[in-house]
């Protein structure tokens, strides 16, 4: 059986934390994000917009992104729509 490593609440509260990176400058970090909002107001539109910006490193609304691979699942949506 393995021990559990175990962090102190104050070895933590001290610990220099990373500069957090961004997907999208100052709007968008890197991680899980949950894009929510009432119905037909243009989510899936933006997503789409994000997703190209990213995909070709160009800004979004003259934020700089950070370039990188892209997967959009857009599960809701029929291959005429997109």
């Amino acid at each position: 059986m393995q021990k559990i490593n175990l962090v102190e609440a104050e070895t933590l509260l001290y610990e220099p934390l990373e500069k957090p990176s961004f997907v999208v400058d100052g709007l968008i970090p890197t991680g899980l994000s949950l894009f929510c909002g009432s119905q037909k107001i243009g989510k899936s539109w933006l997503m789409l917009k994000l997703c190209l910006c990213v995909s070709q490193g160009l800004p979004l609304w003259d934020m700089p992104t950070k370039a990188g691979d892209v997967l959009y699942l857009c599960l809701e949506d029929i291959f005429f729509r997109i």
